[in-house]
């Protein structure tokens, strides 16, 4: 029998997709699915809020074929609070279509902001997946 490739994830392990932001975060797809997988939670924290007078939020979307960052299916029951307290974890719920969890490979996920996020900074979103 052949031995797996170093690059084989058995079924069991998940995969990790992280986004970091240093400053003006921007409308961005940050990694590209390498086999069919599906979120299972997604985690934000921010060393710098935003201060805009209007929301600062984002969401994390799933994009297919030629979407653009703010085209794909939202993941995200509810947004992203860029303005919440700096270096507090922020958990958000994931939808209930569960149908728009599932990536398939070369799909793509996104991070959509909305509002001004010029004081926004130090941004890490990290996206935990698990194979399917």
């Amino acid at each position: 029998m052949a031995q797996p490739s170093q690059f084989e994830l058995p079924t069991e392990q998940y995969l990790e997709a992280t986004f970091y932001g240093a400053s003006s975060i921007a409308d961005v797809q940050f990694w590209t699915a390498p086999v069919k997988c599906q979120v299972v939670a997604v985690r934000e924290v921010h060393a710098t809020a935003g201060t805009d007078g209007s929301a600062v939020t984002g969401t994390v979307r799933r994009c297919q074929g030629t979407e653009a960052a703010t085209a794909g299916d939202d993941l995200l029951s509810a947004t992203i609070n860029f303005k919440g307290t700096a270096l507090t974890e922020q958990a958000p719920a994931l939808t209930t279509t569960t149908g728009d969890l599932t990536l398939e490979a070369g799909n793509r996920l996104s991070l959509d902001v909305t509002g001004t996020t010029t004081a926004l900074a130090g941004v890490i979103l990290t996206v935990l997946l698990k194979r399917v």
